[in-house]
């Protein structure tokens, strides 16, 4: 800026901010000199004519049109200051203006700094939206001065490293000394990179902030030249990317983690491409099914070419279901290993869908189950085996059980033969001796010998005949419908009701052999009118079973036992049989096994073990009851039986 008195370049540029106005005329050079000297100024310019008014040189009139846009008020400008003024050009177009007042005389240059002001508020502009940028995505940055070793952070740079503004007083080694020892190496080679290099460089390094926790931060480096290209500055933009690392951490160590529970569990997994067609498997999986990482390359037909020929179509099925879909399928297959061994897989196949939920792979999990499927094979094999056997031992036992029913009535054949004969032979006797007297009579009828006295002794031996011959034959009768009756009941399974005083003494009496020639004894309480609708067959089967299991394995043998059958009601709707003896009792170890087929403790006197077996399937499966034994302490073993008044129906 020029002052009064100061002789003004004409030779200056327009726009050149140096410029200075020309001094006015020495008094003694025409004053009409000036007016042609200053419509000659290369630049706009402004005179202040003596009245006041403003006229433009040339230049300006060229430009502005005329200086009557200017307010009135801009000839009281003082010389050597400076104004901005604002006025539209002949093209109609707003115009910034600076002028600059000289004198005396009063002239003014005026500047069209339009574009000047413009492209600074532009880069103001351009900057307070970089700076909100920055703000926004908590972005700071920082330049070092190559030469000037001065090194300029922003405050969001600052709050990025965690520490305040002074920690940095010491340029660029301050920023060396908060960085991880670890990652200065890495640093230092991004600095190299970027100066011996001039390209923009990304790095990842750590820090210590003002409280010494490490932070992540993630920076991209750039050189900056001068106009000759030579490297002057060095500008890097920093991020604080401390949670994505520590997410990414915790990704990392929950993929490890998870990688661990793979290995543990000897889990494989395996990932296809739906577009790629690439397969990718873990380690496990090749071991899984038995094949050399370094020799199985893991692709799709390879895994079909390892599968067992009768699993491929399940597996192709499996595929078709999570792509058709589009959810979990469970599928077990097997392979066939390099050594020709059939291995059995189970596996799980899940979708996976990109952003927009379109199908991308497909991902299994497996488990190697050849032992497991073996033990499975083993156990229905076993199975088989076992349930063969049942059979086997179901029809033995049926066997058994009717050989037993064939023994028993044979025992009763025996029992009432034996019964019957008594009767039969005094029967017999009576009427040889009734008949040799009827011949004695006749004969002497015949010769008119028969007197009274004879006569009266005959009839006397035919009345004592004839009582014996009805009592015997009665006795005869009712042995005889006792033997049908029971042993209809024994070979049979019908259902009917029964007087339980009456059936029990039925079956006694068919047993009375075997009784009687123990030695032992067998008492019978109950009472007259009890009933029971049941299956009086089962009743007595097991009623029989529980008589000759006492009769065989309760008393020592010098012993004269004593057996009690005490029937009686247990409610409404049960009836209870307590059988008890006062023989040497059960040994508590026996007494969890007395009713398991096959057992028995005297195997030695030809025991079979089935005799209780036998009555305790009858007790619960045809009757309907319950079957249990106890030791009476001091006297003997007491066999409890409870059956229902009513049977259940046999399914």
């Amino acid at each position: 800026m020029t002052t009064a008195g100061q002789a003004m370049d004409v030779t200056g540029a327009p726009g050149q901010e140096t410029g200075s106005v020309p001094a006015a005329p020495a008094p003694s050079s025409a004053s009409s000199s000036v007016p042609t000297l200053f419509d000659a100024l290369p630049v706009a310019a402004l005179l202040r004519e003596p009245d006041g008014r403003l006229r433009g040189n040339r230049r300006f009139l060229d430009r502005y049109g005329s200086a009557d846009a200017f307010t009135a008020d801009l000839s009281d400008t003082v010389p050597g200051t400076e104004r901005d003024v604002t006025i539209q050009s002949t093209t109609g177009e707003p115009r910034d203006l600076l002028v600059r007042v000289g004198g005396p005389p009063w002239i003014a240059t005026v500047e069209d700094v339009t574009e000047q002001r413009r492209t600074t508020r532009g880069l103001e502009l351009a900057t307070e939206n970089l700076e909100e940028a920055y703000h926004t995505a908590k972005l700071g940055y920082w330049e070092y001065g190559i030469h000037s070793g001065e090194l300029v952070l922003s405050d969001a740079g600052l709050a990025v490293l965690g520490h305040e503004r002074g920690r940095f007083a010491g340029g660029f080694d301050g920023l060396l000394g908060i960085l991880h020892p670890d990652d200065r190496p890495r640093f230092g080679n991004m600095l190299e990179s970027v100066v011996g290099n001039p390209q923009r460089v990304y790095v990842e390094y750590r820090v210590h902030d003002r409280d010494g926790r490490v932070r992540y931060v993630s920076a991209s480096c750039a050189p900056r030249l001068d106009a000759q290209q030579r490297l002057t500055h060095v500008f890097g933009v920093l991020m604080d990317s401390t949670e994505r690392a520590e997410a990414a951490a915790q990704l990392e160590a929950a993929k490890q983690r998870l990688e661990e529970a793979y290995r543990t569990g000897h889990l494989g997994y395996w990932e296809y491409g739906i577009h790629s067609g690439t397969l990718v498997w873990n380690r496990e999986a090749f071991g899984i099914y038995g094949q050399d990482p370094d020799r199985f390359e893991p692709t799709f037909d390879n895994l079909l070419g390892i599968l067992h020929p009768d699993d491929r179509m399940s597996f192709g099925n499996m595929l078709e279901s999570v792509i058709g879909n589009s959810r979990r399928v469970y599928v077990e297959y097997r392979v066939i290993d390099p050594a020709g061994e059939v291995r059995y897989v189970s596996s799980s196949c899940a979708p996976r869908f990109d952003l927009d939920g379109r199908l991308t792979h497909l991902f299994g999990v497996m488990l190697d189950t050849t032992e497991r499927a073996r033990a499975a094979d083993a156990l229905r094999a076993a199975k088989n085996r076992v349930e063969q056997a049942y059979r086997e031992l179901q029809a033995a036992q049926d066997s058994l059980v009717q050989t037993e029913k064939m023994a028993s009535l044979g025992q009763l054949v025996a029992g009432v033969a034996h019964e019957v004969n008594g009767p039969v032979g005094v029967a017999l006797t009576t009427a040889s001796h009734l008949l040799s007297r009827a011949e004695d009579v006749k004969r002497q009828f015949a010769a008119n010998a028969l007197t009274r006295s004879a006569l009266a002794g005959f009839l006397e031996v035919a009345q004592e005949a004839g009582q014996l011959l009805v009592g015997n034959t009665e006795r005869i009768a009712a042995l005889v419908h006792m033997f049908k009756q029971v042993a209809a009941d024994q070979t049979g399974d019908e259902r009917r009701t029964f007087y339980l005083r009456e059936y029990t003494e039925d079956v006694l009496l068919s047993l009375h052999t075997q009784i009687g020639s123990s030695g032992h004894r067998v008492e019978l309480a109950c009472p007259e009118a009890l009933q029971l609708e049941s299956f009086p067959g089962a009743f007595a089967r097991v009623l029989t079973h529980l008589v000759r299991n006492s009769l065989t394995h309760a008393f020592r043998p010098e012993q004269s036992g004593r057996i009690v059958i005490d029937i009686h009601a247990d409610g409404d709707d049960w009836i209870e049989v307590v059988h008890s003896d006062d023989g040497q009792g059960i040994l508590e170890a026996d007494l969890p096994r007395i009713f398991d087929p096959f057992f028995t403790t005297a195997r030695h006197a030809g025991c079979v073990g089935l005799g209780l077996h036998i009555a305790y399937n009858l007790a619960t499966q045809t009757l309907g009851g319950q079957l249990s034994v106890r030791n009476d302490p001091g006297h003997g073993a007491v066999f409890t039986l409870r059956v229902p008044r009513q049977a259940p129906d046999l399914g």
